[in-house]
């Protein structure tokens, strides 16, 4: 059996200052090597998936704070 382990997906536990950090490295490090067209095609997958994270993140913070109820505070 023959396994394409570049395929397997991991769940991993980053901060939101981690994936900064891994999104601005794979930036400088496109800009050197932009001419190579499957990096691109990588990198770019890459970006995605974290950048999509980290929306997903504040999208559904967004909305657990929208269903809070309003405080009503009376003096």
């Amino acid at each position: 059996m023959d396994h394409n382990f570049k395929d397997i997906l991991h769940s991993v536990n980053l901060t939101e200052g981690q994936i900064g950090v891994i999104l601005c490295s794979l930036e400088a490090y496109y800009k050197e090597y932009e001419n190579i067209a499957e990096t691109e095609v990588d990198i770019q997958a890459i970006f995605e998936e974290l950048e999509g994270s980290v929306d997903r993140f504040y999208d559904n913070l967004e909305k657990k704070q929208s269903q809070q109820p309003v405080a009503e505070w009376t003096d």
